[in-house]
């Protein structure tokens, strides 16, 4: 996976959702027994997380209401405090099944410590940073779904194949058509939609969820995770066995049909993977929030429970170590990790998008442009179709929502898609086809630059080109564009596979012949060609690549190349003719004036 590199940070971050009021800066207030504090950051009133040292001991205990562990220096914070209860974060809700990583990674010592009500966060988290025993503590951290409702009436999903039907720009899209061709999905890839839930008896979604064999309803806790009777998914918000869609605008449900509501049925929409499984983990509350201490459990736990990509359709701005320690555990288990880049149309790098383990998806409209409230950055990986993308919605409905929200099903069906095409590929191996496959967005001069930009990242998913895995498109020869009839002139150029084959290159020179297939050469090695023009003219020389499966790629650009007459041979002959006939020398010099 590449190394992200942190963006330029705004002085002030632009927090705009339906459900919570702008915050203030200096301002603390309560509401719905939650709270908005400084800093823009949003966090929940009355608790805090912890992460203790390796090597630290503790012994709980009680003194009066306050908990102690059993350290002088913490058990003085705990009363200054007021700690009510404190319990593991993770280990409280989910037994990991991998133990050894688990700890690895510290996240059995991380803690929610409860506190009573009037206690400042911030000062409290000051405090017990700075004690010998403490790694890291911070507030319980939330974040916001990345979707903004929208009641169009289109109807047609342009995202998969646009042919201008809304008024946009015709093969604006991720090719999906021209992708199925190659491969549909196999139910044995798990897209695990980490997000409301899902309403799992929509009849577009019903036959795709996934099914947790190994716990049957029963009431006990069979596959021994933790979790009694999670059967289809589990609601980490009310810790029950139904991860039901409960979001007031449909915000699971739609996301799990943009990634792969059942195809080719006769009703409702195209999932972009036909066979997938669906696992309904639910993290997300109703009202649009998802509180970073209830998502790093359901993370682990989409991990545990063998999802192949994870879907997470939300952000924030807050710098939580313990949501990161969580997807650190869930990539480590070999989760590809899909993420929204957030709707506030800043270059700030949300978390968890800004991520290094994941792939970070911003949002384009019908025009092949940049939606103006997708975040941005060099953070950004790839963008996707985001606007007016019509997907299922509670209560057996359809629906349209905008959102980079609804850009991340579409790249994780995708990642599915190729999961399924080669169950060998690594997680850093996906990034780059996803990545080096998609359409380079030059439409706006403002925003727009050959390859790599902050606006699109590498580009447009095109899911056919993910798909057919050949050669990307040599870059346009180098070399000399101009010289002399008869004299050999070498010109380079690169190509690269997605899949790190060897390539061949097939040299045209514009004079009617060609170099046949030359190579192999491993994949982004700089080649080259020689070739020699025995006629005056304009020659455009162009190449192109395939790799050791004769998958060929595009043409690249044509590079012109002009080859005027030798003017040393014409000198010669000039010569020759007035040793012939010396008599015409005084006629040439008086008509050329000489």
């Amino acid at each position: 996976m590449n190394n992200k590199i942190i963006g330029i940070f705004v002085c002030m971050l632009l927090i705009a959702t339906a459900v919570l009021p702008i915050a203030s800066t200096v301002k603390i207030e309560l509401k719905n027994n939650k709270i908005l504090l400084e800093e823009n950051f949003e966090y929940a009133s009355g608790e805090l997380l912890v992460k203790f040292k390796e090597g630290t001991t503790l012994f709980f205990s009680h003194d009066g209401t306050v908990v102690t562990i059993g350290l002088s220096s913490v058990d003085s914070l705990n009363k200054k405090f007021k700690v009510n209860d404190i319990k593991q974060t993770i280990l409280s809700v989910i037994r990991p099944k991998n133990m050894e990583l688990t700890k690895s990674i510290g996240l059995d010592r991380i803690y929610t410590l409860k506190v009573d009500e009037g206690v400042n966060i911030l000062e409290a988290c000051e405090a017990y940073k700075n004690n010998l025993y403490v790694e890291y503590a911070e507030p319980n951290y939330f974040g916001q779904g990345c979707v903004i409702p929208n009641d169009s009436s289109f109807n047609l999903q342009w995202g998969l194949h646009n042919t201008g039907q809304t008024g946009g720009t015709a093969d604006a899209d991720i090719d999906a058509p021209e992708a199925w061709d190659i491969e549909k999905g196999e139910s044995g890839v798990k897209i695990a939609i980490v997000d409301s839930g899902i309403e799992w008896t929509h009849s577009d979604l019903s036959s795709r969820i996934w099914i947790n064999y190994g716990d049957p309803i029963n009431g006990v806790d069979d596959d021994g995770n933790g979790l009694i009777d999670d059967y289809r998914g589990w609601d980490f918000v009310n810790s029950d066995n139904n991860p039901n869609d409960d979001h007031f605008n449909s915000h699971g449900t739609h996301c799990a049909g943009i990634a792969g509501a059942a195809t080719n049925n006769n009703i409702g929409i195209a999932g972009v993977d036909w066979n997938c499984k669906l696992m309904a983990v639910k993290a997300m509350q109703g009202n649009n929030q998802i509180f970073w201490a209830v998502a790093a459990p359901a993370l682990m736990y989409a991990a545990d429970m063998g999802a192949n990509i994870i879907s997470m359709s939300w952000s924030d701005d807050d710098p939580s170590q313990t949501l990161k320690d969580a997807v650190d555990y869930a990539y480590g288990k070999g989760c590809v990790m899909v993420a929204a880049t957030g709707n506030y149309g800043t270059s700030y790098p949300y978390i968890p998008s800004s991520y290094d383990n994941t792939i970070a998806v911003g949002a384009t409209m019908d025009d092949d442009t940049r939606w103006p409230s997708s975040n941005y950055g060099y953070h950004l990986d790839l963008v996707a179709p985001g606007v007016d993308i019509y997907s299922t919605k509670r209560n057996n409905q359809y629906g349209y929502l905008s959102g980079t929200s609804m850009a991340t099903p579409m790249v994780a069906g995708a990642a599915a898609l190729l999961v399924a095409q080669d169950h060998t590929y690594t997680q850093t191996q996906i990034w780059a086809i996803l990545t080096m496959t998609a359409d380079d967005q030059v439409g706006n001069p403002s925003e727009d630059t050959p390859g790599f930009d902050i606006y699109h990242g590498n580009g447009r998913l095109n899911l056919y080109e993910a798909l057919y895995g050949a050669p990307l498109e040599p870059w346009k020869p180098s070399g000399p564009p101009n010289g002399k009839v008869g004299t050999q002139y070498t010109y380079t150029t690169v190509a690269h596979d997605p899949n790190e084959d060897n390539v061949y290159y097939w040299w045209d020179w514009g004079d009617g012949t060609n170099s046949g297939w030359l190579g192999s050469y491993p994949s982004g090695q700089q080649v080259s060609a020689s070739h020699t023009w025995t006629t005056e003219g304009t020659y455009p020389i162009k190449v192109k690549a395939k790799d050791t499966d004769e998958k060929e790629s595009d043409w690249s650009e044509p590079l012109s190349v002009t080859m005027p007459k030798n003017k040393a041979l014409i000198n010669t002959l000039f010569l020759r003719f007035l040793e012939r006939f010396p008599h015409t020398f005084p006629i040439l010099r008086n008509l050329l004036g000489l």
